[in-house]
């Protein structure tokens, strides 16, 4: 039996991803990101699943900022998970009585047009995960409200589901990386994430030339980011995701070559595409 660390608390939307995959091995909540990373780096437990992408909003920064920085762990592959959010009160059914939300600042920002047009009085309160801020709701809170799950409000009583399906997009998808510390091998169907800067040989047209590697060889580039280097304002690391696994001879040959080109090159990891959201 695996050990799987998950951003928790329990009913996160990191847990249902994790559970819809891992739902017989030993699962441990955590309650943030570099934690994850790092209880699978030091071998606490055998992988961990972490939130890394939105449809809606984009990359989870603190976690590409970990992978790029911190830690030495792999992702092995990727969960897609359909998101849908819900406006939860502890018995306040007029949402013009709400006066605070509490939610991970993704799903605050996934709700922002709804927030906007029908909740504009409420103060925003971030929390550590949308399950988080359902405990928030106390009988003494009055006035407040989360953005949850659904699913959540019945673990707890007297909470009240105002509305469900508040995110400002029908195709509202997170991606989730799970991270171990071996690299998996090819299956046909991969996709390769690596980062790497210039801050030591930066110059004119650089990027190009890096670019210019993998259309040369027709390999898609499905994600390019910018993310700061932490060492001067102004200079970058760059993220990329491209088709295709890094045992392959082509991929070889050109990571050989931005590792002369580059100041810092690192693999992230070589895992199957996942296509189909759960």
């Amino acid at each position: 039996m695996k050990s799987i660390s998950y951003l928790g608390p329990e009913g996160s939307y990191c847990e249902q991803a994790t559970i819809d995959i891992y739902r017989n091995e030993k699962l441990f909540p955590i309650h943030t990101i570099p934690a994850v990373i790092e209880s699978v780096q030091d071998g606490i437990t055998d992988y961990g699943v972490v939130p890394i992408e939105n449809s809606i909003e984009g990359s989870v920064t603190v976690t590409l900022d970990a992978l790029i920085h911190d830690y030495d762990v792999n992702i092995n592959s990727e969960i897609l998970l359909n998101i849908s959010h819900s406006l939860i009160t502890n018995g306040i059914k007029n949402p013009k009585d709400i006066l605070k939300i509490y939610s991970h600042p993704q799903a605050l920002a996934q709700c922002r047009i709804y927030i906007s047009k029908n909740l504009p009085q409420a103060e925003l309160i971030n929390a550590s995960s949308t399950s988080a801020a359902l405990s928030e709701l106390q009988p003494e809170s009055q006035y407040s409200a989360a953005i949850a799950h659904s699913r959540n409000a019945i673990k707890h009583n007297n909470l009240h589901v105002i509305e469900e399906d508040i995110q400002d997009e029908e195709n509202n998808i997170t991606r989730f990386a799970v991270l171990g510390k071996e690299v998996t091998k090819p299956s046909n169907n991969d996709k390769t994430s690596f980062c790497f800067d210039f801050s030591d040989i930066d110059k004119s047209g650089q990027l190009i030339s890096v670019l210019k590697l993998f259309s040369d060889q027709n390999i898609n580039i499905t994600k390019i980011e910018s993310r700061p280097s932490k060492k001067e304002l102004g200079k970058y690391i760059f993220w990329m995701d491209i088709i295709g696994h890094s045992e392959e001879i082509k991929l070889k040959k050109i990571f050989t070559h931005i590792n002369t080109l580059t100041s810092k090159f690192k693999i992230i990891g070589s895992y199957p595409i996942s296509n189909k959201p759960i």
